[in-house]
């Protein structure tokens, strides 16, 4: 998500200052204007690690020495976009030679190994391979997976009060229905349809049932529980 921020004030005296510098004719005017409003300063506002923060800053140094005014700054937002650790970011440009730009980093889910690689999933949606996350209770999923599914399901764990670090793994089938290990030691078997249902039963037999000799509780079936 993108937010442009412009002090339109700013603008207005600026030009205005541009305006009469204009109507001196002479080359070292022209050269004054120029230089006034290039840019000299871009500044990061950011949460994300700091090895990624250099090389965001890296990718921007290309936008130094061009004109404020004359910058688009979708060519700024592309670059943003590559780096799929940001969840939001906000550009404003201060003039006369000033960009800040405020980065706020996506919050980790999950992490599954697509072609035997480490890969996190982001809450932005999003495949991040480049960080080394320290965080020891993101759960693991197996199988194929399909990050629009599994949004959906974290969205639904969330309403029927679960956290994702819950689950210690998230098993995915082809046929977009989900087996979730609960806390290493009972398999929930969820069924493809009426997932919300079946996690509001689940939630209530966690919460009042004694489920010490319990291995596995299989939900697939409508209107049937099967506790093995």
């Amino acid at each position: 998500m993108t937010h442009q921020l412009i002090d339109r004030g700013k603008i207005y005296l600026y030009f205005s200052l541009l305006l009469v510098l204009l109507s001196i004719h002479n080359i070292n005017s022209t050269n004054l204007i120029n230089n006034f409003f290039k840019i000299k300063k871009i500044t990061l506002d950011s949460n994300i690690d700091e090895s990624i923060n250099e090389e965001i800053f890296t990718s921007l140094k290309r936008f130094y020495n061009l004109n404020i005014f004359s910058e688009n700054l979708k060519e700024i937002e592309n670059i943003l976009d590559k780096f799929n650790i940001i969840n939001e970011y906000k550009i404003k440009k201060e003039y006369p030679s000033n960009i800040k730009i405020e980065l706020i980093k996506t919050n980790i889910l999950a992490y599954y190994y697509d072609n035997n690689e480490k890969t996190y999933l982001g809450e932005n949606g999003k495949k991040i391979k480049d960080i080394n996350s320290l965080r020891t209770d993101l759960p693991l999923i197996i199988g194929k997976v399909d990050i629009n599914n599994f949004l959906s399901l974290n969205n639904k764990l969330m309403d029927n009060g679960f956290e994702l670090n819950d689950f210690v793994k998230f098993y995915a089938f082809k046929s977009n229905r989900w087996d979730l290990l609960y806390r290493n030691k009972i398999l929930i078997k969820l069924p493809i349809d009426e997932v919300d249902f079946s996690l509001n039963l689940l939630k209530r037999m966690l919460k009042n049932s004694n489920l010490e000799n319990v291995n596995i509780i299989d939900l697939r079936i409508k209107n049937r529980i099967i506790l093995t």
